[in-house]
């Protein structure tokens, strides 16, 4: 059960933190609901008590579960495939689940590619769906809005880059 102020993330649309319990009759029995200010699009979801575990509603994670994350980034790269639709494809299954551990490969597969390939715009889309789930997470870790995090994100991958490239050399 989860509690006012609780930040959560929501599988099917992302980061929030819970406002309040409500109890509405939508169709039947009155039950209760989870009032969550959603973080990314903005507005408010509402998500019944009952199903919050079936839906996938969860906590969000610590700092240390964060930080233990992030440092994915630092691992080396899939290499993707050239052929744009067997890469999409396949970043499009790692992504299905709202899985952070695929969110943060993606994105560094992704970063890496533009680097030695260029991205389509379908790729750009799919980095950027990958760096808005981990921006959701670090921004209700670090209680700050999904844009910094976001600029994190990337500032972190770019720092990355620029040191595998200079060691490289």
């Amino acid at each position: 059960m989860y509690s006012v102020g609780d930040k959560v993330v929501h599988p099917g649309y992302g980061p929030g933190i819970i406002t309040g319990v409500e109890r509405r009759q939508v169709v039947g029995d009155p039950k209760e609901y989870y009032v969550i200010r959603m973080l990314a699009e903005g507005g408010t979801l509402m998500t019944p008590v009952a199903r919050a575990d079936e839906l996938g509603l969860r906590r969000a994670l610590d700092r240390k579960a964060l930080d233990h994350l992030l440092k994915r980034m630092r691992t080396p790269p899939e290499t993707l495939s050239s052929d744009f639709r067997e890469r999409q494809a396949n970043i499009e299954e790692r992504l299905k689940g709202a899985d952070l551990e695929a969110a943060v490969e993606v994105m560094r597969d992704l970063v890496w590619h533009d680097e030695l390939h260029r991205l389509t715009e379908r790729d750009s889309k799919l980095l950027q769906r990958a760096e808005v789930l981990l921006a959701g997470e670090m921004a209700l870790v670090e209680d700050i809005n999904i844009d910094e995090a976001r600029s994190r994100l990337q500032a972190r991958m770019a720092e990355i880059v620029a040191a595998e490239t200079e060691a490289e050399q």
